[in-house]
Parts: C-alpha cells; sequence; structure tokens
C-alpha cells in the first residue's frame, strides 16, 4: 500500500525533472541554482515536513521572479528569460505544493516549460520529451482526483500499477484525435513558433561566417558540429562536394569583402547536365544561400543573384528553410564579361617580398600552368595545415611558420596569383558532408567551413583551385570514423523526417493532403469501381502493421481480468450446493451461512462470511494476504 498524497507526490516531482531535463542545455545557471534550491527544500518540506512556509512570502517571491525575467528581456533574447522564470516559478510551486490547484498550476508551468523547448529547439526531441509528460500529467490528475475525493487514502501498488496503464491508455486513445487535428487545424506558411524562435537562441546558431573573412576566423568553427544545412539528392564524387556560399574579390591586407562589381545574374535555365538539390536550412542568421558548386538557378523561395554565382534571400534566415537548387558541376564557368583589373589589385602595404615571389612564377607563359606552380608550391612538403597557434599575418604564414588554415592558403594562392597577373578572387562555403544513405541526403556542419580560390583564365573561365593540403582538412574528416558521429547520424536521420513531416508541414501542404483526400474520395464515388493500380510504400506499410500491433496489445492488455470477489462468491456457492444449501444471487454470504443447521459448517461458514465481508465491503481491498486466508477458510467448508 502506498499513500495517495505520496503517490501524487512522486509523479508531481517526476513531472517537473522532465520539464527541467527539457530546456536543461537553455537555462541561464542562475534559472539552474535557483530551481535546485527549491527543488530540494520541497522534497524536505514534504517528505520530512520539518517546516512550514508562508503562501505570502511565495507570492512575493514569485512577483519578484517574473519582474527579473522581464528585465533581461531583448529584442535577440525573447524566450530565454521566460523559460528562466518559469523554471524559477515551478520551483516555487513545488515548494507550496499542497492543494489541488497547486499541482494543477505546476502541470501548467510544465507545459510552458516544453512549449520553450518547441520554441527553442524545433527538433524531434519535443516529441520525446512530449510523449512521458503527458503520460505523467495524465496519471497526476488521476491521483490528484483520488486525493481529493479521499486525502488520507491508501493505494494498493497493484492499483497504482493499474492506474498507469489507464494513463497510458488514454494517451494512446488521443494520438488519433491528436494526428487529426494536426492535418485539418488551420495553418500559415508563416507559423507563430517560427517567428518567435528567430529571437531564440534557434535564432543565434548562426555561422561562422560573415560579410568578412579575416585570417583565422573560420578556425573557431571547425571544431562545432552544429549542422548547417541538409541536402537532399544523389551521392556525388568527394572532390565535387563544394558547397558554394558567397564570393569574396577585395583584400585589403588583413581581410577579404565582396565588392560590388559582382551585381547582376549570369545564370538563369536549368540545363539537362545539372544536379537538382533540395536544401533544408536550419536557422543561419545571414541571408546567404548554399548550393553544390556552382550554383546557377534556386528555385522554391524568391532570391536575388549576382553574377558571380551568389544567391542571397531578402532577409537573414531565423527559422528553417527550404528551397531547391540547381548546380552545373564543371571545372571552369564562362561569364557574360571578363573581370575587370580590380581583380589584380592587391594592398599596397603588401610587402616586396610578395612580389619577389610572385615573380618566380610569372615567366610562365600560360596562366594556367603559372597559378598551378603556385598551388603546387603552397601544397609542397614545406607548408603544414594547422589549427592552432596561427601566424599573425600573411606575410609571417607565407615567409616565415609556414602553418595555417584553409583562409592563409587561399589568401597566399589568390595574391600570388594577382601579383603573377592572373585575376583571382576567395569563395567561402563548405566542403564535404556526410552522406546519410537512410534519409538520401547530405549533412553539412559547421565544421565543414572552407574557403578556396577562383582564377580568372581568359577565354576559357573561372577555375576553382583549392590549395589547403587535402589530407590535411583533418576536423570534418576525423568526425566520421567516430561512433559518436555515427550514432549522430542516426539521430539525424529522425531529425530530418520530423522536419519533413511535421515541422514543414504548412498551409501549401494541407492543401495537398486536402486535395488528394478530395479526390480520393471523388474516385470512390465514381461507378463501376475500378480499382486503381496500388503502389505499397514500405515506411507506410510498416507504420500501419506497428500501429495495428500496438493497438491489439493495448485491447489485449485492456481486456478485464476476473473478478476475486465473484470467483470467491461463486465458489463459496459450490461449496454451499456440495453440502444441500444454495446462495441466492441477491442473498448474502453472511445471510446464506445462518441458514445452516448443521453448527460446525455453520461456524465455518460464518468464519468465511464474515472475513469476505469486511474485506469486500469495509475495507474495499483484497490483497494477497486476505485472498489467502479466505480460500482457507474455502477450503474448510
Amino acid at each position: 500500500m502506498v499513500k495517495t498524497r505520496t503517490a501524487l507526490l512522486c509523479v508531481t516531482y517526476l513531472s517537473a525533472l522532465l520539464s527541467y531535463s527539457a530546456v536543461f542545455s537553455f537555462v541561464h545557471p542562475g534559472a539552474h541554482a535557483t530551481f535546485a534550491v527549491l527543488g530540494i527544500l520541497a522534497i524536505v518540506r514534504h517528505f520530512f515536513k520539518p517546516f512550514s512556509i508562508s503562501r505570502h512570502l511565495l507570492n512575493w517571491l514569485a512577483l519578484a521572479v517574473m519582474l527579473l525575467s522581464l528585465s533581461r528581456v531583448r529584442l535577440d533574447l525573447l524566450v530565454e528569460p521566460f523559460v528562466d522564470g518559469v523554471l524559477a516559478l515551478l520551483g516555487i510551486k513545488l515548494l507550496e505544493a499542497q492543494l489541488g490547484r497547486d499541482y494543477l498550476q505546476i502541470y501548467l508551468l510544465c507545459l510552458f516549460l516544453l512549449l520553450g523547448l518547441g520554441l527553442l529547439s524545433l527538433s524531434i526531441s519535443f516529441l520525446f520529451f512530449l510523449s512521458p509528460l503527458a503520460l505523467l500529467l495524465t496519471l497526476s490528475l488521476l491521483l490528484l482526483t483520488m486525493e481529493n475525493s479521499n486525502p488520507q487514502g491508501q493505494v494498493p501498488i497493484r492499483a497504482f500499477a493499474q492506474l498507469s496503464g489507464t494513463a497510458f491508455a488514454i494517451g494512446t486513445l488521443t494520438v488519433p484525435v491528436a494526428l487529426l487535428l494536426f492535418l485539418i487545424l488551420p495553418r500559415t506558411n508563416f507559423p507563430l513558433l517560427n517567428l518567435l524562435s528567430a529571437f531564440g537562441k534557434a535564432g543565434m546558431g548562426r555561422s561562422g561566417f560573415s560579410e568578412t573573412v579575416s585570417l583565422g576566423d573560420v578556425t573557431s568553427i571547425q571544431e562545432d558540429a552544429a549542422v548547417v544545412f541538409r541536402a537532399k539528392m544523389n551521392p556525388v564524387e568527394p572532390k565535387d562536394l563544394y558547397w558554394r556560399g558567397m564570393v569574396f574579390d577585395r583584400f585589403d591586407g588583413v581581410r577579404w569583402s565582396p565588392s560590388s562589381a559582382s551585381k547582376g545574374e549570369t545564370f538563369s535555365k536549368v540545363g539537362s547536365e545539372d544536379v537538382e538539390q533540395v536544401i533544408f536550412m536550419e536557422p543561419f542568421g545571414m541571408n546567404v544561400l548554399f548550393g553544390l558548386d556552382r550554383p546557377v538557378v534556386v528555385e522554391r523561395i524568391p532570391v536575388q543573384s549576382t553574377k558571380d554565382g551568389t544567391f542571397r534571400v531578402y532577409a537573414p534566415i531565423f527559422k528553417k528553410t527550404r528551397y531547391v537548387v540547381w548546380s552545373r558541376r564543371s571545372s571552369l564557368f564562362k561569364e557574360e564579361k571578363a573581370p575587370g583589373p580590380e581583380l589584380l589589385d592587391v594592398p599596397s602595404s603588401l610587402s616586396p617580398r610578395f612580389t619577389s615571389l610572385a615573380q618566380t612564377w610569372a615567366s610562365i607563359p600560360s596562366p594556367l600552368e603559372r597559378v598551378r606552380a603556385i598551388t603546387a608550391f603552397l601544397q609542397s612538403s614545406s607548408f603544414e595545415y594547422a589549427l592552432e597557434n596561427l601566424p599573425a599575418d600573411l606575410e609571417t604564414f607565407l615567409f616565415e611558420d609556414r602553418r595555417g588554415n584553409c583562409e592563409y592558403f587561399a589568401s597566399a594562392l589568390a595574391v600570388l596569383a594577382r601579383l603573377a597577373g592572373v585575376p583571382a578572387r576567395l569563395v567561402g562555403g563548405y566542403r564535404g558532408g556526410y552522406y546519410n544513405q537512410n534519409g538520401g541526403y547530405y549533412l553539412v556542419l559547421q565544421k565543414h567551413a572552407h574557403v578556396w580560390v577562383e582564377v580568372y583564365l581568359k577565354g576559357m573561365g573561372w577555375l576553382r583551385l583549392d590549395p589547403t593540403p587535402a589530407a590535411a582538412i583533418t576536423p570534418a574528416q576525423l568526425y566520421t570514423r567516430s561512433l559518436l558521429a555515427r550514432w549522430r547520424l542516426l539521430l539525424d536521420t529522425l531529425n530530418y523526417y520530423w522536419f519533413r513531416t511535421v515541422v514543414d508541414y504548412d498551409l501549401e501542404k494541407q492543401i495537398f493532403v486536402l486535395r488528394r483526400v478530395q479526390a480520393l474520395a471523388a474516385s470512390l464515388s465514381e461507378k463501376p469501381i475500378s480499382l486503381p493500380k496500388i503502389h505499397f510504400d514500405t515506411r507506410a506499410l510498416t507504420f500501419l502493421g506497428v500501429s495495428i500491433v500496438l493497438v491489439f496489445l493495448i485491447v489485449l492488455w485492456r481486456i478485464p481480468k476476473r473478478n476475486p470477489v465473484h470467483s470467491l462468491r461463486e465458489e463459496y456457492a459450490r461449496r454451499l450446493q456440495h453440502h444441500g444449501y444454495s446462495l441466492r444471487p441477491w442473498q448474502g454470504v453472511e445471510e446464506a451461512a445462518k441458514t445452516i443447521e448443521d453448527p460446525a459448517l455453520r461456524v465455518r461458514a460464518l468464519r468465511f462470511a464474515q472475513e469476505f465481508e469486511r474485506a469486500v465491503y469495509r475495507d474495499r481491498h483484497l490483497n494477497k494476504e486476505t485472498l489467502r486466508a479466505l480460500r482457507s477458510h474455502l477450503r474448510s467448508i
């Protein structure tokens, strides 16, 4: 036996702990500490009862928490302060919990925390927290009802297990209703949750890219495993995995930046050899779109493009975004006009040592051979790829340390090519990615960030060159060798389908589903009915099969078991019948025992009858010991 109040407290604390776990990674350290202290005090108060606490004091504390949370709200920090405040309020209510309304407020705060998770993260982790929390809250409400009807009541362990099963069954039965509401409730293409998340951490998960590239910038993100985008497409050769973002053609000696000379569209038609990719961008914080080098057309989203192959949207991306991009895989690209002399400019502050070094190759007649010679020089064994202790500037890299990352190698090649008379520029984007066979897409992380070079060859076009030592672009390559990475790829498959099925379910898809249902209904109403050729989807059949098995198990589990009270009464009636007495349906067991003429038999029957009525009608429960005693009495009759 367990007290109803104890069971209610335990389930309530589990609900609060689960809600806290959902937002754990987004909470301010001060909120962590506040919730921990209040939670410990609440446990001590409820289970050891060493002290009481004034409700007025807690109300004032709750008011102070809300004022503090409001004072922290900023345009770029809108959701997190509220989550911190709700978590602190949850701790206060746990400490205050005594009346029924206190528990209801606790459950409401738990749901608010889960809503906060939905605002801060659009991943499938929301579903993993929602399911057990729904079970716990349903069970809490059942226990709360029992507690209100009998404040000092007790619940047998078996009854507690049955309550858990009932809560699970209620939750399961709501799934079809939830799915129907999910499909038919009106939606827009601009969900409110996405708008709010734009101001939360989801919108702060921007890449290391910016409108400029300074030496050493990429280093800070090459250990970052955050997802940038997923590209749904067929696998391609690893050498073609360059995801073009933006072009930097102006160098001031310290940083590269894009100039305005590249305005104007060059590509507008999709060719037969072009590769289609469906890109699922994570909240990025910039308006740059990515596509396999070199993107020529972007569809499904309004964009503005430049002739150098840069595509931008009209506002920074602060929500999950889907678009289609077509790319033309070729080593050389022609643009309408040759680049101007500005792509031969180098900073006047550049050391004469650069010019002297570039003269080494300036005498080579062919520009192509010239830049290949410079690339070979940078890829020689005298240079080393490194992410730490990077040189202070390009001159130190080229003439002293000779250690650096892709930014140093690319900058050195571009500057030396310009000094050797070949127009050159930098291209920023990502290189590589992990192909997920289950989902059929490339997963591109921040650590794939990369910078390479394009040189212009007169009469031929732009040629992509990557001087960074191929064997040393390591952080991303090492990632694939770890068991953790493979496990993450598996989880990412779930996130991918969660995004495509749930998060990306907008008004357009809703209309598509309704039209399909309407077409199906119209085809079924036509006569004569011709059975269409059905193409079975393996995933749909698997889902249907699992659902049928699950429903069957639930129904099987919910079949009522034989009531032990009825079994005991029937056995009692059979034993009386054996001695020539009968137990009528409306007759009590003790009343029937008193009609027995044999004194010894009457005593044994009364012993069972009185024990039976006390257990069934007074204590209202039959535990194992009582059942064992009643069966023993029956055997003596």
